[in-house]
């Protein structure tokens, strides 16, 4: 067996080599959504990337003989410890075949990079941030995930926990069906109902739907209201303005207004509620390319879309408990309900957030997914 070679990425053509091999790990596998390769190259390129506008960040290829067989990412968020107070590096973008010394080597190489910055914890694997496919998949490999969602073979826990990594903290997603809700949200709990009433009637609360055409100055609002709303979860690093217009760029095209909503007191933004039809609906049949016929078939499937995610909700501190969280859900589940869609995903929630994951469940929604992030001391 020849030996095992660690390169880092350094050329377009290695970039594209890192991005193009998960197709080799995923081949067979009906719930692997591929990414848009256009939009893993720009993200990864250090001249476009948002991420590395406050980050150090190295990639990875393993090759036994010219055969690309494992990648990963090891980087050092310098907004991150600034915020949070803790030097912590990160590994990501980790895939690998069916080969646990392959694994090791990669590993080892990102446990290398970060002790040379003097870095004593690394943390992983994500997309770079816990906002973006966080994680290794334990439970709910049986359907292909939403987006921003983690999926990942079973062996990759096996992989880490053989290496000694150790549970950092686990991750859920939830779904509920359309007869769950029922019709007129019949099965929604009445407290719950009782609550946005006193909302409506009490607190003085409107809710409104996203304005597209004045997308920049909506965009600034939601990303100043999800930054503000979080900033008491542990570990939680603000989302910069670029950051965050990344992902909701790539979301408008599926955006639908019905499901994107403010809360507003007196006209000020006080909460916001934002659920997606689920764009990986589409990218599951595009194998990664929009060109030359990905557009016209992009049009076709997102009529197709029966899933909505809900991905952003909050309200900001000085205006919770008056009922105006269950307002902005219930006029959301019920645009939800009369769109038609089959059922609604809410991920991922955090196991250090057990509020969330307690509402969830009160709504009678299953927990379908559940993924851990993983830790090491260095």
């Amino acid at each position: 067996m020849s030996s095992i070679q660690i390169q880092p990425v350094t050329t377009r053509r290695d970039l594209l080599a890192f991005v193009k091999f998960p197709w080799r790990v995923y081949k067979g596998d009906p719930n692997w959504v591929p990414p848009l390769i256009s939009e893993r190259l720009e993200y990864l390129d250090p001249a476009t990337g948002p991420f590395y506008e406050h980050a150090d960040v190295a990639l990875f290829l393993a090759r036994r003989g010219r055969k690309v067989v494992g990648t990963i990412a090891a980087f050092v968020d310098r907004q991150f410890i600034e915020h949070v107070g803790r030097r912590e590096g990160g590994f990501g973008f980790f895939e690998v075949i069916e080969d646990y010394a392959v694994a090791k080597w990669l590993l080892d190489t990102a446990c290398e990079w970060l002790r040379a910055r003097d870095i004593p914890l690394m943390r992983g694997p994500t997309s770079f941030t816990d906002n973006d496919q966080p994680g290794v998949l334990l439970e709910g490999a049986d359907c292909p995930p939403v987006m921003l969602e983690a999926h990942t073979p079973p062996y990759y826990k096996d992989f880490l926990e053989r290496y000694g990594m150790e549970k950092d903290h686990d991750l859920f997603a939830w779904r509920a069906f359309r007869s769950q809700i029922g019709e007129e949200l019949k099965n929604i709990p009445p407290e719950l109902s009782r609550v946005a009433d006193v909302a409506r009637q009490v607190a003085n609360v409107t809710i409104r739907k996203v304005r597209l055409e004045n997308w920049d100055e909506e965009i600034a609002t939601a990303h100043r209201l999800f930054n503000t709303t979080l900033h008491n979860l542990p570990n939680r690093n603000p989302m910069t303005e670029a950051e965050f217009r990344r992902i909701a760029d790539q979301i408008r095209p599926f955006l639908d207004p019905d499901l994107a909503l403010f809360a507003e007191v007196e006209g000020k933004p006080v909460g916001f509620c934002v659920a997606l039809p689920d764009i990986n609906r589409v990218l599951i049949h595009l194998n990664g390319r929009l060109f030359p016929l990905g557009w016209l078939r992009m049009k076709r499937y997102i009529r197709r879309i029966d899933v909505v995610t809900f991905k952003l909700m909050g309200v900001l501190e000085e205006y919770r408990r008056r009922g105006i969280d269950a307002l902005l859900y219930l006029e959301a589940v019920k645009a939800v309900y009369e769109k038609g869609y089959e059922w609604l995903d809410g991920s991922v929630t955090s196991e250090l957030n057990p509020m969330i994951n307690l509402i969830a469940h009160r709504l009678g929604a299953e927990r379908y997914k559940h993924y851990r992030l993983y830790r090491m001391e260095l």
